[in-house]
């Protein structure tokens, strides 16, 4: 381990960011809970302040504790919905269809769960982990690869804005590799946050005016907003070669697929693509409807100094496709993606949280944390998350080849791989459909883990660590 910890996450200003913290003597959860922050800002289309996540928590010598602040749908059953429209995203090889509007905007946990967090666990005081999020929007910061690529895809959702769409475009062409990406809107509302109590301000300011823009969606109130509770969950534990693992449980599915999986590679030694076939189909991935192309989440991993480790995915679907006000603030459309609702669009009866498979992680060897691991993806983060934890543990690889090595992914009954180094045809896969990919790609996750000594940030997402 480095003088302050390992961190892997989905952008480097994300996990510089977290990196200050450290050094400033902040723990895990304060540096998770900056780099999140900061994630609003360098990773737009992932994640936001009105989106939603998870965040493993393991403080030294305790049990790990799972911070459930995923979107929640209020009732919707029977309300006549309004701003609601379908678009089109185009990834080349497929479309797939998403709907956006202040009609597809679930009740959003972020803030909320970012503020019980630091309040639970965190160290320096709350401002001091806002403040690098408000520079970074004034200021600027750099579009990856796997940013230009999204920006691309999601088209339709930028466009649907004029507001959005002055985000995104330089010289009248959407922002590319390397450009820099400013929202100054949203550094003057997060400046407030440096200023006010956190509780206080949510609650009083920000609840109200995020009910105010809502509203035209006739979906969520201001008392669902004020009603939305973070859970603080018991994670899914097993056992497993050697190692204990943890992640996140019910009402998310991700964990207990991940787990289930896992289970039929159990005693082995060695496990090769084959292997992990057997293993995605054990765990019915192919039966998984919560399934999507896009994946748009992002994953921070951290261990300090002093052991305390925090594994958390944050996503905000693809965007609402409009602002907040003057907040530069785009909520999530959690309503609005048929894989998050499978009884059909605003058909929830009740108030729950929205089911998904993220799946923060933590891996313990006898008895003390060794790797904090999770991905963006979808659907994928399930298969991404069991390829990793089979060569780490099955396969004793370190956490870059890990990462490194070639995925494989079943949905609708299709297996999907990346290219191996040996050819294809060696394998007698049991999946009738075979889908051959040329190259690694974002279709496959995104997994950012950090270890004791090493960490690592998935190429395919242009991920980076420390």
């Amino acid at each position: 381990m480095g003088d302050f910890g390992t961190i892997a996450g989905g952008h480097k200003d994300t996990v510089d960011a977290a990196e200050n913290i450290l050094k400033d003597g902040g723990n895990s959860f304060d540096a998770a809970v900056a780099g999140v922050f900061v994630s609003f800002v360098a990773e737009f289309l992932y994640t936001g302040p009105a989106g939603g996540g998870a965040l493993l928590a393991c403080q030294k010598n305790r049990s790990p504790v799972l911070f459930d602040f995923f979107v929640e749908s209020p009732a919707v059953k029977g309300k006549k919905v309004g701003d609601f429209q379908k678009i089109v995203a185009d990834f080349g090889d497929t479309k797939q269809n998403f709907h956006i509007g202040m009609g597809s905007v679930g009740v959003p946990g972020a803030l909320p769960g970012l503020i019980q967090i630091h309040k639970k666990l965190g160290r320096l005081p709350f401002s001091v982990l806002v403040e690098q999020a408000v520079f970074l929007a004034k200021r600027g910061t750099k579009v990856s690869k796997n940013q230009e690529y999204l920006t691309s895809v999601l088209a339709p959702v930028v466009a649907s804005s004029e507001k959005i769409k002055k985000l995104f475009l330089k010289d009248g062409k959407l922002l590319r590799y390397g450009d820099r990406f400013y929202n100054p809107e949203m550094g003057s509302f997060l400046e407030s946050f440096l200023h006010e109590d956190p509780e206080s301000f949510y609650r009083n300011e920000v609840c109200p005016l995020f009910s105010e823009h809502f509203s035209s969606g006739r979906v969520v109130s201001l008392e669902d907003l004020l009603n939305y509770k973070v859970k603080e969950r018991v994670p899914l534990f097993q056992s497993y070669g050697g190692c204990d693992i943890f992640t996140n449980p019910l009402p998310s599915t991700g964990g207990t697929m991940i787990l289930g999986a896992l289970k039929t590679l159990e005693k082995k030694i060695g496990v090769g693509p084959e292997e992990i076939e057997k293993a995605l189909i054990s765990a019915q991935l192919f039966n998984n409807r919560l399934s999507s192309a896009v994946g748009s989440t992002t994953h921070l991993s951290i261990i300090d100094k002093n052991n305390n480790v925090a594994s958390v995915t944050t996503t905000n679907g693809v965007g609402a496709g409009k602002l907040i006000g003057n907040t530069g603030v785009m909520p999530n459309n959690m309503l609005g993606e048929e894989h998050l609702n499978p009884f059909g669009f605003h058909a929830w009866p009740k108030k729950q949280r929205i089911p998904s498979n993220i799946a923060p992680t933590i891996v313990f060897k006898n008895g003390k944390p060794v790797v904090a691991v999770g991905s963006a993806g979808s659907s994928r983060i399930i298969s991404a998350v069991i390829c990793v934890l089979a060569n780490l543990i099955n396969n004793k690889m370190s956490i870059e080849e890990s990462i490194v090595s070639p995925r494989l992914h079943i949905e609708d009954g299709v297996l999907h791989h990346e290219p191996f180094e040996e050819k294809g045809s060696l394998y007698s896969f049991e999946s009738k459909d075979v889908v051959s990919w040329k190259e690694k790609n974002m279709y496959f996750g995104g997994v950012n883990a950090a270890g004791i000594r090493s960490s690592f940030g998935d190429d395919r997402r242009s991920g980076y660590s420390r």
